[in-house]
């Protein structure tokens, strides 16, 4: 019997890519970075932007740098907190139009959206806190107050928009988490922390001391003060990763991380394909797991990952049993992960028409498969001038096109076709 078990052990461990296994469950840290575009570090490659701290923090990491998230705040942090698609979470923009038929007042009423977030099979915050973890909430929380959503503690106390009292850390430092964590020591429980900074998200105010090092050497003024924002957001990080350590929580910490959608440093809000769009800029980002000892560092620039995939990651680490309508891969399977062949993304209007139809509201579907990328247009119009939104089909190799210069959609009809079924079976099957 003993010989079994341990069998049994060493296939579960396999399986999740864990070295070793470990009897206590770890604390976990989710980390959110705001606007933050895909190639805005060093380790991805930028020649300006320094972030030295998520640069180390990713060596000790398994790295999808090919994950891929919704191209707006509020539906992404709703798939976070649900692990489904926006058409099924039901949150595919910021706000209400108010011609939407549940349009009762201003943007401060976010009850509408608050019912149709909490009428979801999964809510990960009040999952973890209902197995025995301590769950706190910093920075952006859309819709809803911590306790809505079931933290144990947080920040944002009111209902509002995205996130109140919550939107001050990091750039007032982080000593809230500092707080949370001695808390969750003394009643000797493991801690979830959502860590949603306003970063580097404008208002873009950096220090001035790192606005100094990047002034006369981006495209233009505005884009260096985000320049500096990513760095300031990197400097907390590694403030956060530093108490870890010195405080002997580093090894039993897992830290996730992602940005929530991407942003275009040299257009801001005044045009481009990033923020808002389906184009890489505007979805793509950097995902990975950092547990020491246990998770075994490893890039990977080939393998898809999926912001639905975070919860279902978390639930697993948390040893809490999923939904069974949930979509995401455990990242840490990398056998499970290694056999997906595509991905989709949802790109909707910022105004949501209808809570109960998305379709009202849908600009583009995204297909990826491999490297082949094809966007469908769909029948909303833009509720913001600033959005590029596709009105013809188009396809992309991002292999040897990684910023999608080229359509390709006229040049390979038999490609677009073989993609378009490959969405419409993943649409229709909901």
């Amino acid at each position: 019997m003993k010989t079994l078990c341990s069998l049994l052990t060493l296939i579960f461990t396999c399986s999740i890519g864990f070295s070793e296994t470990t009897t206590d469950r770890p604390n976990i840290i989710l980390i959110i970075s705001d606007d933050h575009a895909f190639d805005g570090y060093g380790f991805m490659g930028h020649e300006t932007v320094k972030t030295p701290h998520l640069d180390r923090i990713a060596s000790e990491s398994l790295v999808y740098t090919r994950g891929y998230v919704m191209p707006v705040c509020s539906p992404s942090l709703a798939c976070l907190l649900t692990g489904k698609m926006p058409r099924n979470h039901g949150i595919t923009g910021n706000d209400l139009s108010e011609k939407a038929p549940q349009f009762s007042g201003g943007k401060s009423n976010r009850k509408p959206l608050m019912d149709q977030l909490l009428g979801n099979s999964l809510i990960l915050p009040k999952a973890l806190t209902d197995s025995g973890y301590l769950t706190f909430q910093t920075g952006k929380l859309w819709n809803a107050t911590f306790k809505d959503v079931g933290f144990t503690h947080g920040m944002t106390g009111k209902q509002g928009r995205h996130g109140g009292d919550g939107l001050t850390i990091g750039r007032e430092g982080i000593q809230p988490i500092y707080d949370f964590i001695e808390t969750s020591n003394k009643e000797k429980k493991p801690f979830f922390i959502w860590h949603a900074p306003l970063m580097p998200h404008d208002p873009h105010t950096p220090p001035k001391e790192i606005l100094a090092k990047y002034t006369g050497k981006g495209p233009t003024p505005a884009a260096e003060k985000y320049y500096a924002m990513i760095e300031w957001f990197d400097q907390t990080c590694g403030e956060l990763d530093d108490y870890l350590t010195k405080n002997d929580l580093k090894k039993n910490t897992v830290i996730l991380y992602l940005a929530d959608n991407g942003w275009n440093a040299a257009q801001g809000y005044n045009g481009g394909r990033a923020k808002m769009t389906p184009y890489e800029m505007g979805i793509r980002t950097p995902m990975f797991v950092r547990w020491p000892e246990k998770v075994k560092p490893l890039r990977d620039d080939e393998t898809l990952a999926h912001i639905t995939d975070l919860p279902t990651t978390i639930l697993k680490l948390a040893s809490v049993k999923a939904p069974a309508d949930l979509p995401g891969i455990n990242l840490l399977d990398r056998d499970a992960i290694s056999k997906r062949k595509s991905i989709f993304v949802e790109t909707y209007c910022h105004d949501i028409a209808d809570l109960k139809q998305p379709g009202k509201s849908l600009y583009a579907r995204v297909v990826i498969d491999g490297f082949s990328k094809l966007i469908i247009p769909g029948p909303a119009e833009p509720t913001r001038p600033f959005h590029t939104i596709p009105t013809e089909i188009e396809l992309y190799d991002l292999k040897a096109d990684p910023l999608e210069k080229t359509n390709l959609a006229t040049q390979k009809p038999d490609e677009v076709k073989r993609l378009i079924a490959i969405q419409n079976a993943e649409w229709d099957g909901k």
